[in-house]
């Protein structure tokens, strides 16, 4: 264990209905925090049916999971906007916290990275909020980069506001960035 973080073996792949079950009860094994993120409720096992019914592609979506031992420990997602912002991509990253600090998080948005070219994006955004600094430290190692600032746009639910933070970059640059750090390991 080098730098006090576990090596773990990880296999991450696009979702099949076959991880329906698997990822059901990785969401709903998040904390409520994390799911805030989602704008469907990914605690329900038919909106996870949806997301697994492998009719995503087609739509502009591609969602990927994280496997230890075929227990989904991570979920990525990169979802296509429509309209004058179809050359976006929203991502949306979730790791299980006994997960956390071991890399998975990074390798889910590398490899986002890669399915926003196959869907012909042009630039990817995410969501922080504000004070969940390993996050933004890492989408900020990644080459992504504060575009905005939504003040006291998150609530929690004991009724506290928090900023949110937009990132952003462009996929061809950060494709080039994360082949350049591959090739530099």
């Amino acid at each position: 264990m080098a730098g006090g973080r576990e090596r773990t073996s990880v296999e991450v792949r696009l979702v099949t209905p076959d991880d329906a079950s698997g990822l059901t009860s990785f969401f709903r094994a998040l904390p409520e925090g994390d799911r805030s993120f989602f704008r469907e409720d990914v605690t329900s096992a038919d909106v996870v049916a949806k997301m697994t019914a492998g009719t995503e592609a087609r739509s502009g979506n591609h969602r990927l999971v994280a496997l230890v031992d075929d227990t989904v420990v991570g979920y990525a997602a990169v979802l296509a906007r429509h309209g004058w912002s179809r050359h976006v991509g929203e991502l949306r990253i979730a790791t299980a916290p006994d997960f956390r600090q071991r890399g998975i998080g990074r390798l889910l948005a590398q490899r986002v990275v890669v399915e926003a070219r196959h869907l012909g994006l042009e630039k990817l955004v995410v969501d922080v909020v504000a004070g969940q600094d390993r996050l933004f430290d890492m989408f900020t190692r990644l080459g992504f980069e504060q575009e905005g600032r939504l003040r006291a746009h998150v609530r929690s639910t004991t009724g506290e506001t928090r900023d949110l933070l937009v990132l952003a970059h462009f996929v061809d640059k950060l494709s080039e960035d994360l082949a350049s750090d591959r090739a530099g390991s």
